[in-house]
């Protein structure tokens, strides 16, 4: 085992000579397999948008071999992916491996380079970042080491300079008074966070709507980076019925004997995810005609559905989900079963509220309880 600073001068050595073997790498989105190092990604947050940009793997030792790259300052602008900032910005560099360590240098255009400060937490690195540099980060995992490029350039005005996006949209009131927003190019459905300076809106107005284009992973969407909404045509309830189906699928009136609806809640590098998790059975009192009913249903227990008919979180680390009901519940309790060993004795999950620690490669099933009655609700991740 090399030693921490022996390590050093072996990952700064390979990014500071040209070697005669030269490799060009290429960005891995991918999930990695065990011969290929880690994908890295940088994210960046401001008050109006999430940036996620993929890293130029740049030199690795991986799975017995090595691959040396050339001085990150020989690669033309073009190799390298910019992030784009306004002045000096905390960013976020994480790997689809958790890192072990990792050291961060910078690159001037006169070919200077120089140490960057950084923190690590959660096998992810933590620093600031300016523009007019090229970045270097070196990481290390318990299969080998790698590095990564990524360059830094000026954004104008404030925040991330980004397209603006523009949608003409047409408002759609739910039944419960939510509004959702349809786009009338591709006939897209999406829900907008309105800006503090939205208009009042009612259902069959046409409106122009501005924004960093960001949508967060669900269906339908949810569109948070809007900056602005303008009525372009004032229309009427009549012109949205069109829409009268789709607004049924996405709200119905509520059947008091089903259970509560769950959702499922986790953040990864690259989006915020929100999904449903599967009802297993449930017993569930309510009132009708004035009369306290019962129901009980048993389905299939949680391990014996396949993976395919379970909801889906798709985990490369893992995360820190929340679980949220339409009605309050009194409490959790969470088990999870190996994907590769579903006859074994289910393990207790540590939770705190209504969040867990969920990991790739594990069934989970939560047990619920609510006043009138509890639920199991179950996922693979």
């Amino acid at each position: 085992m090399l030693s921490r600073s022996a390590r050093s001068v072996r990952h700064i050595s390979r990014a500071l000579l040209a070697c005669a073997c030269t490799v060009a790498c290429a960005l891995v989105f991918a999930g990695c397999s065990k011969n290929e190092p880690p994908s890295g990604t940088v994210r960046y947050e401001t008050e109006d948008a999430v940036v996620n940009m993929g890293l130029l793997l740049h030199g690795y030792t991986w799975g017995g071999a090595t691959n040396d790259a050339v001085t990150p300052t020989e690669l033309a602008d073009d190799d390298v992916p910019d992030l784009e900032v306004s002045g000096e910005a905390e960013v976020r560099a994480s790997f689809s491996q958790p890192a072990t360590e990792v050291e961060v240098v910078r690159y001037a255009e006169d070919g200077s380079l120089e140490g960057v400060e950084c923190s690590l937490e959660d096998g992810a690195a933590a620093f600031a970042a300016e523009p007019g540099w090229r970045y270097y980060v070196g990481a290390w995992f318990e299969d080998g080491d790698a590095g990564y490029l990524f360059d830094v350039k000026g954004a104008e005005g404030e925040g991330v300079e980004m397209d603006e996006f523009v949608s003409t949209a047409m408002v759609v009131t739910l039944g419960n008074g939510e509004l959702l927003f349809v786009d009338q190019d591709t006939e897209t459905p999406y829900y907008p966070t309105l800006p503090e300076n939205a208009p009042e809106l009612a259902a069959g107005n046409v409106v122009r709507v501005s924004g960093n284009g960001i949508m967060l992973e669900s269906y339908p969407a949810q569109y948070p980076g809007i900056t602005s909404v303008e009525v372009v045509e004032e229309g009427t309830p009549a012109d949205a019925e069109k829409y009268d189906e789709l607004a049924a699928q996405l709200w119905q009136p509520k059947d008091p004997a089903e259970p509560p609806y769950a959702s499922v809640e986790y953040t990864t590098d690259l989006a915020a995810v929100s999904l449903m998790p599967t009802s297993c059975g449930y017993i569930w009192t309510y009132e009708q005609d004035g009369e306290e009913q019962t129901v009980a249903v048993d389905t299939l227990a949680p391990t014996d559905y396949s993976a395919d008919e379970l909801a889906d979180a798709s985990l490369k680390e893992p995360a820190q989900v929340t679980v949220s009901f339409d009605v309050d519940a009194t409490g959790i309790e969470v088990t999870r079963w190996s994907e590769d060993a579903l006859d074994a004795e289910g393990e207790k999950v540590e939770v705190e509220g209504l969040s867990f620690t969920a990991e790739p490669g594990y069934r989970y099933a939560i047990l619920a309880t609510f006043d009138a009655g509890e639920v199991t609700y179950a996922f693979t991740a």
